[in-house]
């Protein structure tokens, strides 16, 4: 044989290996606590939910509040209770009590965060994310009899935000399952959709999605999560010449700050574009030391064991605030926008003139507006050197950070007000979306998933009674494709 050359990274490769199998070891360890071997296979459907619990529990023991989701364990759980129903060892009333008694184990699941982490996430979010259905490569839908469990342990247990429930919605989706979902969503507004025929074709059909929206190869593929870059509060920068509003001291690179009265729309985004630009290096670069040194002191080395030996990393990126700049920008350019400055000249408040297209109205004038940003963000994203050849992608998702970020973040040109909550995701701000469900669905359809392929995110809440009456499901599919095909010329 070959000797191999131990390069740095043939020897991080070793010692990692090495690693894993240790923890390998450990979490036979955890099983025996139980009283169980889990270095053997599952003999029914208990053993297997059990088995799947010591591996969830040994890495959410290991790893640093970070998402870390479950994966699609639904379809695989399902084979087990199939078979010990045919031997008739198990009823379907006993089968959906194992899987409740799974939910609630990861319903119990707490991080403990340091203060800060805390602060970034309200709520307490822990990602446990579950996929659920999806379609096959070959057109056969992946639905299973636990598909209907898990989601109906939303009505047995009642709603939770954990774990994320996450349908992965094809218009070939079997009918009963599609008028289940839409019935459980009307009772308990607990369901996540994403379109599996949009990640489908990158992924093939076996993956799931982590974190929240963020769709991966199972046991193939991780991410280096990236928080967000707040893209409204760097407008403020860019307007007042990188001196933060708030604080009112020198955060970003001294450029030349807006001079006049009133805002000119392409004074401000040449000065945009120079800010957005060092944002973008700043953001790789915090984010490469943190995941060197994340690997370095907190290396999750039993939840690596449970991936292929040699995995694809995604280095994921985000964007904050994107309706409040698209706003912000359409009011610039649409009607006319005023500083208010304080006693040393600083920007501080906007006082518009006049109306302007908003974001989620399926108004080109400003959705365009949104498409352009987040190509151009990411396309400066990618000229960075990321750790560890991550592939870098990113998301238009807040989670609940949103709220915070809102906190952090003066006034804007929208109309906005200081501290108020930036929309959650690709949202539109609350309240501008005034033409009706399609026409905001339709903006946020617009957004290009080649430039975002880390997941956009739409918080989308409406009367039950839109959805049907008396749980009478509403006919037809939303179809998404043809949406997407007519809007977006980016090739979503």
């Amino acid at each position: 044989t070959s000797l191999v050359r131990m390069t740095s990274k043939n020897i991080r490769l070793r010692e990692e290996l090495s690693e894993q199998i240790r923890a390998l070891g450990e979490l036979k360890k955890l099983g025996e606590i139980y009283g169980y071997d889990i270095s053997r296979p599952a003999k029914n459907a208990k053993e297997a939910i059990q088995w799947l619990y010591f591996g969830y529990l040994a890495a959410v023991k290991e790893q640093n509040g970070a998402a870390m989701s479950l994966g699609r364990t639904s379809t695989f759980i399902d084979i087990y209770i199939k078979r010990d129903m045919d031997r008739g060892i198990l009823t379907e009333q006993e089968a959906q009590e194992l899987i409740d008694h799974f939910i609630m184990k990861l319903r119990l699941v707490k991080f403990a965060r340091t203060p800060e982490y805390n602060s970034l996430f309200s709520g307490d979010p822990t990602w446990v994310t579950e996929s659920i259905g999806g379609v096959s490569i070959d057109g056969v839908p992946m639905v299973t009899k636990t598909s209907f469990r898990y989601l109906h342990t939303l009505e047995n247990l009642g709603p939770a935000p954990e774990p994320n429930m996450t349908v992965l919605w094809s218009t070939k989706l079997p009918s009963n399952f599609k008028k289940f979902c839409a019935k459980t969503s009307i009772k308990t507004s607990a369901i996540q959709y994403e379109n599996d025929d949009l990640m489908r074709v990158t992924h093939g059909d076996d993956y799931a999605i982590a974190c929240c929206v963020s769709s991966m190869r199972i046991g193939k593929e991780m991410q280096f999560f990236g928080a967000r870059a707040n893209l409204a509060k760097c407008l403020l920068y860019a307007i007042n010449g990188g001196v933060d509003e708030r604080l009112k001291i020198q955060v970003g690179p001294k450029y030349r700050p807006v001079t006049g009265d009133y805002l000119d729309y392409d004074d401000v985004m040449a000065k945009y574009d120079d800010m957005m630009e060092w944002l973008a290096g700043l953001y790789v670069n915090t984010l490469n030391v943190i995941h060197y040194m994340h690997d370095k002191y907190s290396y999750e080395r039993v939840q690596m064991a449970l991936h292929d030996r040699d995995v694809k990393r995604y280095f994921a990126t985000g964007i904050a605030g994107l309706s409040v700049v698209a706003d912000s920008l359409s009011a610039i350019k649409y009607a006319k926008v005023k500083c208010i400055r304080d006693e040393d000249g600083i920007v501080t408040d906007y006082e518009v003139e006049g109306d302007f297209p908003k974001y989620g109205n399926n108004d080109e004038r400003v959705d365009k507006i949104a498409v352009d940003l987040v190509r151009t963000f990411m396309d400066k994203i990618r000229k960075h050197h990321t750790y560890r050849d991550g592939v870098p992608t990113m998301s238009i998702l807040t989670i609940t950070s949103n709220v915070v970020y809102g906190k952090k973040t003066g006034s804007t040109p929208d109309g906005r007000k200081i501290g108020v909550p930036l929309a959650p995701g690709a949202n539109p701000m609350h309240g501008r979306d005034t033409h009706g469900a399609s026409a905001s669905l339709s903006s946020v359809a617009k957004l290009p998933f080649r430039h975002a392929q880390d997941g956009i995110s739409n918080t989308f809440s409406i009367i039950p009674d839109a959805l049907g009456k008396d749980d009478k499901v509403f006919m037809g599919d939303l179809d998404i494709e043809s949406i997407a095909k007519e809007l977006n010329e980016d090739g979503v």
